[in-house]
Order: structure tokens, then sequence, then C-alpha cells
């Protein structure tokens, strides 16, 4: 997969808002790839027991957010997994403490905490290996805080998904394929990334254009045709099998021609792995 991360500048929460983003003025799109590489989704038990593997990598993950210091660092868990959340500035703080309580898709740079409190390097406001992030406080004057911490530039309230006003507000889930494909109105499906067709869903001869993939939702498998599968931050390979382990939201439209179904997708967002569904293998 060849992602490039798309940050937003500010805190983007207007009142008439219902996908939240969080996120902050100190990095650019181009800074975040630079230094640490492409977001990779990661699921939160993994980053907190083995927080060595992903030190300086650049995760998309869920959970659950709560405050840890107030006014300072905020908490995500999952299950017993906890890892610490650094915001860049109160700006952010602020804006993530709104969504305590929320399951939420966050992204950021992972980093281990070290004995003693970070030092800056020189003129630059953080440590000379990540000189654009905030400085951590050292385990010993914080011995109670997670080891592992995720300095998150995006929040996103899992709640609400995709923007309703430009995606459609009904899941996929909710209506079912036939009922959506009836009536024509948008919906938003989530489901695992099966490629150009790769675990042989779907009949071949049932593809409309070379360019379909298919997305294995909890009401079945879908073509879904318009859109290739990347979107703000990622881009997925159709034929490569290390893809099949990508969840998306998709908002489109369920359209029915004979026994198959497809989305005609107007907007993809690549998510973690929902809790309530597990990984579907492929066969060989």
């Amino acid at each position: 997969m060849r992602a490039v991360s798309a940050v937003v500048l500010g805190v983007l929460l207007a009142p008439q808002d219902t996908h939240v983003h969080v996120t902050t003025p100190l990095l650019t799109n181009d800074a975040i790839e630079k230094d640490y590489g492409p977001p990779e989704v990661v699921e939160l038990m993994h980053i907190a027991y083995n927080g060595n593997d992903y030190e300086r990598r650049n995760v998309l993950t869920r959970g659950v957010l709560d405050v840890l210091v107030p006014g300072r660092y905020l908490s995500l868990r999952e299950g017993a997994a906890t890892v610490m959340v650094v915001p860049f500035g109160p700006g952010a703080y602020n804006g993530m403490a709104d969504m305590v309580g929320r399951d939420v898709d966050l992204a950021g740079i992972v980093r281990m905490r070290h004995q003693q409190d970070d030092t800056p390097c020189r003129n630059a406001p953080g440590t000379c290996d990540n000189p654009r992030l905030p400085l951590l406080p050292g385990q010993q004057n914080e011995p109670l805080l997670p080891a592992v911490t995720i300095t998150a530039y995006r929040v996103t309230d899992r709640g609400t998904g995709m923007d309703r006003g430009r995606s459609g507000g009904r899941a996929l889930s909710d209506t079912g394929l036939d009922a959506a494909a009836a009536d024509g109105k948008p919906v938003r499906a989530v489901g695992q990334f099966r490629g150009s067709n790769l675990c042989r869903d779907l009949p071949e001869a049932s593809r409309r254009v070379p360019t379909d993939w298919v997305l294995l939702t909890s009401e079945g498998p879908v073509w879904v045709t318009g859109r290739r599968p990347e979107g703000k931050g990622f881009r997925l390979d159709p034929a490569y099998r290390a893809d099949l382990s990508r969840w998306l939201e998709v908002g489109g439209r369920v359209e029915a021609a004979g026994e198959a179904r497809y989305l005609k997708a107007s907007k993809i967002v690549m998510i973690a792995r929902p809790k309530e569904f597990e990984d579907t293998p492929c066969s060989p």
C-alpha cells in the first residue's frame, strides 16, 4: 500500500458537522510522510504491548478516548490495552477532550517514554530525533503514565463515520443491499478490502469494468465501481494480497443488475477494523 498522510490545519468542528476531525497546524502532509512514513493500520493492543516495535511509526488505530492528565494528556484504550495520547498543543487537547468517552479513529506517531524527561534540541521545539513533536515526560518523574505514547495529528469520532452531508447518513448494515438498491439513496458501507476479487467472493463475469474491486460487507460482498480504492492518506493496490487486511468505509449508492450488486462510490475512507467484526481469511 502506498499512502500520503492527509492533515487538515486547526481544530475543525463547525456546529453542523457530525464528522469530527482534530488536527494540528504544526505538521504538514509532506513533513509527516517524510519523517515517519505513510500511516499504517495497527490494532491498539499491538501498539500498547509492543511499543518498541512501533517506535517513530505513523499509525492509524482505534479505541475509546479518555482524560489522563487534565489539560495535558489523554488516553486511548481498547479492553486492557491503553496508550497515552499526546496532543500538539492546547487547541488540539480541547478539541479531543470534547470526544472523551467516544469510540474514535486516531492517527499519530508512536513513541516510548524514556526514563528521563525529553530535552529540546537546540532551537527545535522537540528532541533531536523528533524535532517537530512535543517533548515527553520521563517515566522517572511520571511513573503512573503509560510508557507507550501516540502523538495524535488526527482524531475522528467513529460514532458518525464519514461526513453525512456528503456521503449519506444511512449505514448499509441498516438498510440491506436490496432495499438500498431499490430506493437509490446514499449509504455508508463498512467492509474488508478484497482487492480485484482476489478471494473470488463474486463471479468474475459480474465485473462491469476492469477497475472494479470488491468490498466484503456485513451484507455480503459487493463490487465497488466508479472510484479506485484510495483516498486521503492511502492508496490500496487491488492486486496486492497484503492489502486485504485493510478496512474501508465507502459512501455511495447501490445499484442492482440481475443477481449482482454494485456500490457506486462517492467517497472512500480507510478505517481500523471495527471491534464488532473479524477479518475473513482469503483462500489461497
